[in-house]
């Protein structure tokens, strides 16, 4: 980290933990006990955990003038610095000592001038409350000793330090300022200080024997009348009898009100002396008491501060349900809780479907109302005890402490019933939003949660290969192939380094002479006790992984290699066509790796076709299209792929109009010589490509006869074993230098 970064880390950690306290003056961040008492000078620092070496954090202006050093001079340099070789290493000692219980240190220190001169100061060291275990914040209070009394200045600080930087709890404080206003007032009454948490409750802290509720209710009744930001003098007498009998009958005359205010001058509570004479506060009672009434509200602010601080860390900035952290937290304590107590956990993993077409289609604006509404709605399907949370852009988990299979199949269901209400989404626009569900039925406390969430993603993946909108239950089946892909998993990280990656060829011929014009280069995986296994095996693994961009830029550099051997027949060149998966076309090392291979190797990049399947999911098609269009720039081929099994084969064909060719699936070439259907599909898709001027390859072929059904119909090119199986390059070598691999068909008028 930069001093410049460590610098905007302080100033961000001010803003958690100074709010707190009083701010005033041009400097917004000088400390002050009273209008006569200012401190001259904060700083705060931050302990490396490795090395234990304080670094500034914050620097304060004023203490910037103190020391004659510019505030970028200090930020995120070492402690040491503010007092060159004045530090006294025994004092720090006793400081870490002290700040390591909890407590704070006072003492005097001198400070490095950058004119070279010393400036005496009076340092207090706290320590500063943090949410992250590692990180160890310390609030560090100057006052100038040439300018105040040491005396003075100890009682004024220690007062601040106290209230303040001890990061005690709320209610600790609350009852130590009324012990403390009690011992001061002997004889005179009893402190009651009455404090409004964030949700508006008021609360109230005692002392005595008074009734809590009866506290409260007086305290909320003197809050809510005359100017609630003035002191004031209220005689229970005045009060309601029901609040003034038993008052009265304590020996309460008179209620001292002080209102806490917090920065904006807004009250969050009250400190009130419950006085036993009708007597009004003298003076120095008023300064003492609304001095420490100051304390209280700052307090009050930084309990809230801390709270909101700590639910925005654990909650989702955009649904306000709890994120990640919170929800694995849930699952956790959950799951510890199935130990001890044998039952059931129901957790449900909620993938929106299609959410990212719907981010790009509507907006980020309408796409946050969509996640915002799921929220809700799924709130609305759980009972009292169950958590939602959002783990991912466009996934929320779901635990439901009671219930075995049927009662998760009965949430999935409700789930998918309240998501079938359409959405609003402004100017009379409605969006239908459905969701793929993945149920896990947990009743072993011993799963850790990563494992069940695996599971509910595995469980997942099974809903949205099934169709999407539905759910999908976790099983043994299921269980197993998470097993065997996380294996697959990590042994395809090291297939690539231990070579066990080969590269097979299937011909590609033209139909009307049966001479090979190239081939379709098909990965295999030589893996060590497994055999040669074919890529259905380990594609959809490295897809979803992610190491398909490495798998896929080996096969382009193999490729080029490859093509490299492969000797000019009658002065013809291969073209060799590749598969390329959707992480491909969105990874921006694509291209590079396309020109470095082509360059390395000296091909023609006309040698090279590029194969997007039509079913594969692209969820970015704008940038899906650029890519195509900067290989097709570039000079490379580009085929669709499976041809007319997708359920977008047109906008396939609109959006991607830099294609060169189509291969038609195998599903449709199969029935061509017994299905109508499949004939007249086959016959439709080659006048659509004549009318586009693309080629034509039809997959599957498996017969002569459907080589020259295939000819009668005009298809340029075919492939399928017919032709051949994919072989390995040295094979494929020995065909392309063939005359032809099958013989010319006939063809027959009769089509």
């Amino acid at each position: 980290m930069t001093d410049r970064q460590l610098g905007q880390a302080g100033h961000a950690l001010l803003d958690a933990f100074v709010p707190p306290l009083r701010l005033t003056g041009p400097d917004t961040l000088d400390f002050v006990v009273s209008q006569e008492s200012p401190v001259d000078g904060v700083a705060v620092t931050l302990t490396d955990p490795s090395t234990q070496q304080h670094h500034f954090m914050h620097i304060s202006a004023n203490l910037s003038a103190m020391v004659g050093f510019r505030v970028e001079e200090l930020l995120g340099r070492p402690f040491p610095m503010l007092f060159g070789d004045k530090l006294p290493l025994d004092e720090m000692k006793a400081v870490d000592a002290a700040l390591a219980d909890g407590g704070q240190y006072e003492c005097a220190l001198t400070l490095r001038h950058a004119n070279g001169s010393s400036v005496a100061v009076h340092t207090t060291f706290a320590p500063l409350p943090s949410l992250h275990r590692q990180a160890r914040y310390r609030l560090l209070l100057f006052r100038d000793l040439s300018q105040q009394t040491s005396e003075r200045l100890l009682a004024d600080q220690s007062l601040v330090v106290d209230s303040l930087a001890r990061g005690q709890d709320l209610g600790s404080l609350c009852h130590q300022v009324a012990t403390h206003i009690e011992s001061r007032l002997i004889d005179s009454g009893r402190c009651w200080i009455g404090v409004s948490a964030l949700d508006e409750r008021l609360e109230a802290v005692v002392t005595g024997d008074h009734d809590l509720d009866l506290v409260g209710e007086v305290l909320r009744l003197v809050m809510g009348a005359g100017e609630p930001t003035n002191p004031r003098c209220v005689l229970v007498a005045n009060l309601p009898e029901r609040l003034a009998a038993p008052l009265l009958g304590s020996g309460v005359q008179a209620l001292w009100a002080f209102p806490t205010l917090d920065s904006e001058a807004k009250p969050v509570g009250a400190l009130v002396v419950a006085h036993i004479a009708e007597d009004i506060p003298t003076d120095e009672e008023v300064r003492f008491l609304d001095h420490l009434s100051h304390v209280v509200a700052s307090a009050v602010e930084r309990a809230a501060v801390e709270t909101s601080l700590a639910h925005r860390v654990l909650h989702d900035p955009l649904t306000n349900l709890p994120n990640r952290v919170l929800i694995v937290d849930r699952l956790e304590q959950a799951l510890g809780r199935l130990t001890r107590e044998p039952s059931v956990l129901s957790v449900l993993l909620v993938d929106i479907d299609r959410f990212k077409a719907i981010n790009d289609s509507w907006g980020s604006e309408v796409g946050d109302l969509v996640l915002t509404e799921v929220g809700k709605r799924l709130l609305a399907t759980v009972r009292s005890g169950d958590t939602v949370g959002r783990v991912s852009s466009d996934q929320f988990l779901m635990i439901c402490v009671a219930g075995g299979e049927v009662d998760a199949a009965a949430v999935a269901r409700r789930v998918l019933r309240t998501l079938e209400e359409p959405i609003a989404v402004g100017d009379e626009k409605e969006l239908r939003v459905t969701a793929s569900i993945g149920v896990v039925v947990v009743d072993d406390g011993s799963q850790t949660p990563a494992a069940v969430i695996g599971n509910a993603e595995s469980a997942v993946s099974r809903a949205i290969k099934s169709g999407r909108s539905r759910f999908a239950l976790f099983d043994e089946r299921l269980q197993y192939e998470a097993v065997t892909r996380q294996d697959i998993e990590q042994a395809l990280h090291d297939a690539i380094r231990r070579r066990e990656l080969v590269l097979h060829y299937q011909p590609v011929c033209e139909v009307a002479t049966g001479r090979m014009v190239g081939a379709e280069a098909l990965i295999r995986w030589d893996r060590p006790g497994h055999g040669l296994l074919a890529p259905g095996q380990f594609i959809d693994v490295a897809e979803e992984s992610g190491i398909i961009v490495e798998l896929g830029a080996w096969v382009i550099e193999q490729v080029a290699a490859d093509l490299g051997r492969w000797p000019r027949v009658s002065g013809r060149a291969p073209v060799v066509s590749v598969n390329l998966s959707a992480r491909q076309l969105a990874d921006p090392s694509l291209l590079p790796t396309v020109r470095g291979a082509l360059e390395r190797h000296d091909l023609s990049p006309v040698q090279l076709s590029f194969e997007v399947t039509e079913s594969m999911q692209i969820h970015d098609f704008e940038a899906a299209t650029d890519t195509l269009d900067e290989l097709s720039d570039l000079g490379c081929r580009i085929a669709i792929d499976d041809f007319g099994i997708g359920y977008a084969t047109l906008d396939y064909l609109r959006r991607f109009s830099v294609a060169n060719l189509l291969k038609i699936d195998r599903s449709f070439v199969s029935g061509l010589e017994d299905s109508r259907e499949d004939h007249a599909i086959v016959s439709a898709s080659l006048a659509l490509a004549s009318a586009l001027d693309l080629l034509v390859v039809a997959e599957g072929v498996e017969t002569l006869d459907q080589i020259e059904r295939l000819n009668n119909l005009g298809c340029t090119y075919a492939q399928g074993y017919a032709l051949s199986r994919p072989v390995p390059l040295d094979r494929v070598l020995e065909l392309w230098e063939s005359e032809f691999l099958f013989p010319p068909p006939v063809i027959r008028l009769d089509g």
